[in-house]
């Protein structure tokens, strides 16, 4: 699997007109995963994050 951050951070971006940054922590804790609120708003504000978290919003977005 090859993540491209910027795309990545474009289609998380565009699901936010539509959702909370709330709904989808909520929705990728809901697969069973570990997530948390900081994470997602550390990936858009191009923090350092941890490959998992990369994977985690890689592949919520690609069900999406």
């Amino acid at each position: 699997m090859l993540i491209q951050d910027e795309q990545l951070r474009a289609e998380v971006n565009k699901l936010l007109g539509s959702k909370t940054r709330n709904s989808i922590v909520k929705e990728i804790q809901g697969e069973g995963n570990k997530f948390h609120f900081f994470q997602l708003t550390n990936f858009l504000q191009y923090k350092d994050i941890s490959l998992s978290t990369l994977k985690k919003i890689d592949c919520y977005i690609s069900k999406k």
